[in-house]
């Protein structure tokens, strides 16, 4: 069998029915740059996003464009180095996510999002190192008085011991570490330095509830994690 010479690349076509329209939202949503159109009227485009290409041509008729967002599956696929941050930004541009973030069994943590045309992009960052991906989960809503926030406690065994993250879905923050988790019996107390929060409790003899109360700047609020 003969060698085959090295693949240098490889570069995803999408037809789309605005080339103008899509051209905007790959380079002002999707971060892409250096958008390169051809033809009088332009027909064809080609951009790129840290040396990875993507080129747009520009369908002759509406039966043309088909998109596979609509059944959901993917039409583009983007590997990125921080999904979290990739996420903030497509929000803060006003992409819509309409999906996720999902972590999948393949050691990936995807979201999606539909292109004018509806073509399914899924954006993915590798989490096969991290230790929360088979974290165990304990949701909880801490209620201040003047406002609800929605939390998510992620514990997972690591060197001998626990470590964990928190999430607050309302302030949309994620992965805010957790100092100093400690177990001792059936007593928890964790600290978070970054925020001035700390949280003692007592885990159910079931083990299914967490209960204790969450102290924050000098104030304390009861609060309680529901294993899930």
């Amino acid at each position: 069998m003969n060698r085959r010479p090295r693949v240098r690349s490889m570069t995803p076509l999408l037809v789309v029915s605005d080339l103008q329209k899509s051209v905007d939202f790959y380079c002002q949503k999707l971060g892409f740059i250096e958008p390169l159109l051809h033809g009088e009227p332009a027909c064809f485009a080609m951009m790129n996003r840290d040396g990875f290409d993507l080129m747009l041509s520009l369908g002759q008729s509406a039966a043309q464009v088909v998109p596979h967002g609509p059944h959901g599956v993917w039409d583009l696929f983007i590997h990125v180095a921080d999904l979290a941050a990739e996420q903030q930004a497509l929000e803060a541009a006003g992409v819509v996510i309409d999906k996720g973030p999902t972590d999948r069994f393949y050691d990936m943590r995807e979201i999606e999002c539909l292109d004018p045309d509806g073509h399914r992009i899924c954006l993915a960052q590798d989490i096969g190192n991290e230790p929360f991906r088979a974290a165990e989960t304990w949701e909880g809503v801490l209620d201040v008085e003047s406002a609800k926030f929605h939390l998510v406690l992620r514990v997972s065994p690591s060197n001998g011991g626990l470590v964990a993250l928190l999430d607050s879905p309302d302030q949309h923050a994620n992965n805010m570490p957790v100092d100093q988790f400690m177990l001792q019996g059936t007593t928890l107390h964790f600290q978070m330095k970054a925020i001035g929060a700390h949280f003692e409790g007592e885990v159910s003899e079931d083990g299914k509830e967490l209960s204790g109360r969450w102290s924050q700047r000098g104030q304390s609020w009861p609060l309680v994690f529901l294993r899930i």
